[in-house]
């Protein structure tokens, strides 16, 4: 059988246009935007990635499932930053799945070492950094750790939701994650 592949933007900031702040902020207005943003990209749906805080990404999954019958698919995640690089951590939509984590922007802050441990992918195209990422290395790092390519925007506000985004099946994300 052929998993099905969704349109997915894995990497999104949208909340810094909207409530930096309490993810308690969040308005039924601003959530029909972005639900019409990545409706009209045409994308399936999109991981909420704020710096630390996951709960706006819980936030908005609850709101899209409320007032807007599940239109597109929302991922709880967040971005963690340390001294040398930045990694999405995202709760996938299985039950008791763990956490798919993978290198954002590899060359931004740092270029990635040859010993990455604990991520199932790496960002190969980022909207907002793609001068950062070294193509070539990040082809190596992935066919050596047995790494996903990922294609994201890093969007921090509304029109760059989509400008990257994967053909992916979230049973891919989910196998991943499996063979740590």
């Amino acid at each position: 059988m052929e998993l099905r592949k969704l349109k997915l933007d894995l990497h999104v900031h949208v909340f810094e246009q909207f409530v930096p702040g309490s993810a308690d902020a969040i308005t039924l207005r601003q959530v029909e935007q972005i639900v019409e943003k990545v409706k009209a990209q045409g994308l399936d749906g999109i991981a909420i990635t704020e710096h630390y805080a996951i709960e706006y990404g819980y936030r908005m999954k609850e709101m899209v499932a409320t007032h807007f019958n599940n239109a597109i698919l929302i991922i709880p995640g967040r971005e963690v930053e340390t001294s040398d690089e930045h990694i999405i951590e995202l709760e996938l939509p299985f039950e008791g799945s763990p956490m798919f984590r993978f290198l954002a922007h590899p060359g931004y802050p740092a270029k990635p070492s040859d010993h990455i441990t604990g991520v199932q992918g790496i960002e190969i195209g980022n909207a907002n950094h793609y001068w950062h990422i070294d193509k070539e290395r990040v082809k190596e790092l992935a066919a050596r750790h047995n790494l996903i390519m990922l294609q994201n925007s890093d969007a921090h506000y509304l029109d760059r939701i989509g400008l990257n985004y994967n053909e992916i099946a979230l049973e891919t994300l989910l196998q991943a994650c499996k063979r740590e």
